[in-house]
């Protein structure tokens, strides 16, 4: 069984969407704003370009003048996969910062809709730039593999719940 875009689509977009119904309205459009800029600005080849100018900083420093030449700007996906997740997790602390906890269903039903658009964002942006011919290939247990595992799994299981309950009392 292969996972294809569209699935992956779906499930980061039906998380994200949860996660935007936790936090509210308020904090999640800030992040969603953050995070679609982040995405356009990679999108159009801002991360690339904004490597080659830092990388040619220390020649300016040097007093060697800088030679920016954006039509010749070579991909460097490391650098935009960087500055994706950096960009992401401050819009997240932007939006927790500055916006307001949800106050009635509203606002997180509201939430509910920028977090699947935000997920979306991302998942657009990692699928067809990052990882653009990524398949992930999922196979099932074998019936002897599953039947060797199947105790140990069952006792862990029973531990922890042991856990718990000791830690409860």
């Amino acid at each position: 069984m292969s996972v294809s875009a569209n699935q992956c689509f779906l499930v980061i977009m039906l998380i994200a969407a949860v996660r935007g119904y936790a936090r509210g309205w308020h904090r999640e459009i800030i992040t969603c704003a953050i995070t679609l800029g982040t995405v356009l600005f990679l999108t159009i080849g801002g991360g690339d370009a904004a490597a080659q100018v830092l990388s040619s900083l220390p020649n300016l420093f040097r007093g060697i003048s800088p030679n920016f030449n954006l039509a010749i700007v070579t991909p460097n996906p490391m650098f935009d996969f960087v500055t994706l997740v950096g960009f992401t997790v401050l819009a997240d602390f932007a939006g927790s910062h500055y916006g307001t906890a949800p106050k009635s269903v509203q606002h997180r039903a509201s939430g509910l809709l920028a977090g699947a658009v935000t997920g979306l964002a991302l998942v657009y942006y990692i699928t067809s730039h990052l990882l653009p011919t990524t398949t992930l290939n999922l196979t099932s247990p074998t019936t002897a593999l599953a039947t060797s595992w199947i105790i140990a799994i069952f006792g862990v299981g029973m531990m922890v719940l042991l856990l718990v309950a000791l830690v409860r009392k």
